[in-house]
């Protein structure tokens, strides 16, 4: 479902945001503090997997890491233009799902490590786990005034496995 305008309507902006999931190796991790409620952000390293889906290398120590495993429900946004002057005009998606601890690290080692090579140093340490996020729905911006909300089935993904 994209609720939202823009030319091309519902398959132009799945296909576009495909296109910058695929790609994307950092993103900003929104998990939920447990105490207060509030939203805490974090810039993480992302390698994507299955249709939207992301994954991501955590530390026990990390503070999301402990947020999300009180509260799964968690948000990546996934912005490569951010910090740039014309920022607002780019293209800019926020996927929205749960992220669970994947409890066989060598899952996703092999394609995490083909986008972070740097990464095999943190995997020969016991307290980094795998994290996936398993997104609900995304939403995508592609400029001024074409945006909307997809979800799993707009994004190409079937039962997130």
């Amino acid at each position: 479902m994209v609720t939202g305008h823009g030319e091309g309507g519902r398959p132009a902006l799945a296909r576009e945001a495909r296109e910058l999931i695929e790609p994307a190796v950092q993103g900003i991790l929104s998990t939920l503090d447990p105490e207060g409620g509030f939203p805490h952000a974090s810039i993480i390293d992302v390698a994507s997997v299955e249709g939207s889906d992301l994954v991501t290398l955590l530390s026990r120590l990390a503070v999301h890491r402990k947020y999300a495993e009180a509260d799964d429900r968690a948000s990546i946004l996934i912005a490569p233009h951010f910090g740039e002057d014309d920022a607002m005009q780019r293209p800019r998606i926020t996927l929205v799902g749960r992220l669970v601890q994947e409890d066989d690290r060598s899952k996703y080692r092999d394609r995490y490590l083909a986008v972070h090579p740097e990464a095999e140093m943190y995997l020969a340490l016991p307290d980094f786990d795998f994290f996936r996020l398993h997104t609900d729905r995304a939403r995508y911006i592609a400029g001024f005034g074409r945006m909307g909300w997809l979800d799993r089935q707009d994004l190409g993904d079937g039962d997130g496995d």
